[in-house]
């Protein structure tokens, strides 16, 4: 990681550095950087550090066939984990996060602006398309997956997109994105006393992984990438664009969708394909948002059964299908408890529709909101702190409604509450909504049909969920 690291800067300064070492202080670092390629890397992103250390030493006139053999081996394993459009898993397990921007498309796309070598500008294009969504209007990105000190790394994927005149990202659009998530977290904390804190909107240890150190926000300098193209770049002289529009992006890859609402720029999150962390709450929630954060304590935004006196919820999962407005998947909550699920999106509202065998004991909790005041009903939660609101309204097969205190609460703050509902049976359907201004997240009701159950918003139009295929099918009024 450091030899890749120290390689990048070495060619973007070559001519007023390496090329004016002296010989045997080349040959020294020379020396150090090849037994970096003769390491054998983690099997994940990590293959792509000797890669491009080794296209280094070939640039200099000191690359060795072993070098080579590495290189070849290393974008071979990297070609396996791709899924398709643009998508890489980081590793041979689904896990989809921001790795894919930050990692796969940064080093790929390096080795084109850095040493000629070809980059599969479809796959990026494709990517960037889906990737600018998971940021906000106000510069928030959604907090899901590892790593996630690293924040403003992950507008380096847009800048190298500017850089390769990949034109999937409008540069005016690119410059508004990465100035406004810097902006979004310099003014939240997240640099104190000139230091990049480790954590979020400063140190917020859940946030971290085992491997996290002091050094590791600093990774934010891939955010960066744009300084290193000139003053007259468009990406620097056009004007600052948004996209406002609302609408539901569906991303067959990773098995996600990235939703907005009319008046709303919150970016949501709903996750029913990206697994490999098994329990981790950076992954195996259902739904993330850029406004909240995974509760360190109770479990927001999960379904879990209880089985033999434990709350079992999504270990991992297996994607069952994407539409335009909603996801499915399967998963096994402990063994011989099948669960099939399905999201579908409108608005600020998601309603998650659930089957599990007969006579099942369920939970479902709703998203995490900080310093929140709660509202409960019969079936129905309504939590607010501030401008933001959450609901989750038990719509088939719940019982009770109820909230859970989180005194840890979230990378956001804390305290949390969590909206919960409980219910016994077989078919479980609520709606959970998450709303920052605009509209009221739009209404729903849920009714028994044929194999499944038909979701009715309040505007006339519905969704038929078949349950046995886990696919489903919309019709406007």
């Amino acid at each position: 990681m450091e030899a890749a690291s120290l390689v990048i800067g070495l060619r973007l300064t070559r001519p007023w550095l390496w090329d004016r070492l002296a010989d045997p202080v080349r040959q020294r670092v020379v020396a150090w950087l090849s037994a970096g390629v003769r390491v054998e890397p983690v099997d994940n992103n990590w293959w792509l550090f000797p890669v491009l250390v080794g296209d280094f030493l070939e640039s200099v006139g000191a690359g060795s066939p072993a070098g080579r053999a590495r290189i070849e081996q290393g974008l071979a394993r990297i070609e396996s984990f791709h899924a398709g459009r643009g998508w890489y898993a980081d590793g041979p397990h689904r896990s989809f996060d921001y790795y894919n921007g930050w990692a796969m498309h940064f080093y790929l796309g390096l080795r084109s602006y850095l040493f000629g070598h070809p980059v599969d500008r479809a796959r990026l294009a494709s990517f960037l398309e889906d990737h600018r969504h998971f940021f906000d209007h106000d510069g928030g990105m959604v907090h899901f997956g590892r790593s996630l000190t690293y924040r403003v790394a992950a507008v380096a994927p847009l800048w190298l997109g500017a850089a390769l005149n990949v034109p999937a990202c409008p540069p005016g659009e690119t410059r508004r994105i990465a100035g406004a998530t810097l902006k979004h977290f310099v003014e939240r904390g997240a640099i104190r006393d000139g230091v990049w804190t480790a954590g979020w909107y400063g140190p917020h240890e859940p946030t971290l992984q085992a491997y996290s150190g002091a050094a590791s926000p600093y990774w934010a300098a891939k955010g960066f990438l744009g300084l290193a193209l000139p003053p007259t770049h468009p990406v620097w002289t056009a004007t600052e664009t948004l996209d406002r529009g609302p609408g539901v992006a569906s991303l067959p890859e990773p098995g996600f969708l990235l939703h907005r609402a009319p008046g709303d720029g919150t970016a949501r999150l709903v996750n029913h394909g990206s697994t490999g962390h098994p329990g981790d709450p950076l992954y195996d929630r259902i739904a993330y948002s850029s406004r909240t954060g995974p509760a360190a304590g109770p479990a927001d935004n999960t379904f879990a059964v209880l089985v033999d006196g434990a709350w079992c919820g999504r270990p991992s999962l297996e994607p069952a299908g994407t539409g335009p407005d909603w996801a499915a998947s399967r998963h096994v909550a402990a063994p011989g408890v099948v669960v099939g699920a399905v999201s579908v999106v409108r608005g600020a509202s998601e309603v998650r529709v659930h089957r599990t065998p007969p006579g099942s004991v369920v939970r479902h909790t709703g998203w995490a909101l900080t310093e929140a005041t709660a509202t409960v009903g019969a079936l129905a939660v309504r939590t607010t702190s501030g401008a933001l609101s959450a609901e989750l309204v038990g719509l088939l097969g719940y019982r009770a409604a109820g909230v859970v205190d989180a005194p840890e609460g979230t990378a956001f703050g804390a305290p949390a509450v969590v909206p919960a509902l409980e219910g016994t049976g077989e078919l479980f359907v609520c709606r959970a909504a998450l709303r920052a201004g605009g509209t009221e997240p739009p209404a729903a009701t849920a009714e028994r049909a044929g194999r499944g159950v038909r979701i009715t918003w309040q505007d006339g139009t519905t969704h038929d969920v078949d349950l046995d295929d886990l696919s489903v099918m919309r019709s406007d009024p």
